[in-house]
């Protein structure tokens, strides 16, 4: 499960998110394991209300955790990322 957005979600916008990128060396084998970590399924996410107010509206719309996952897999039917799609 993606959680790449998340973070620019919940800050509005404050602090973007940036693609993970591992560093491979040639001296040894390396090892990835694939965790899923995130809030319930349930859960409302959307930008916190410390950071919205007149003078600095919400970016994003909010959403549960388990349509911005399914918003995370399904990304290759229009190319769209999940912040375009729940941008205000």
């Amino acid at each position: 499960m993606s959680v790449q957005f998340l973070w620019q979600i919940l800050t509005n916008g404050k602090y973007k998110s940036i693609i993970h990128r591992a560093v491979v060396n040639t001296k040894g084998t390396r090892i990835s394991v694939g965790t899923a970590h995130g809030p319930n399924l349930d859960t409302v996410v959307g930008p916190a209300p410390e950071l919205v107010g007149d003078d600095n509206p919400a970016l994003y719309r909010a959403i549960t955790y388990r349509e911005y996952i399914l918003l995370q897999q399904n990304n290759e039917l229009d190319k769209n990322t999940c912040l375009e799609r729940i941008r205000i």
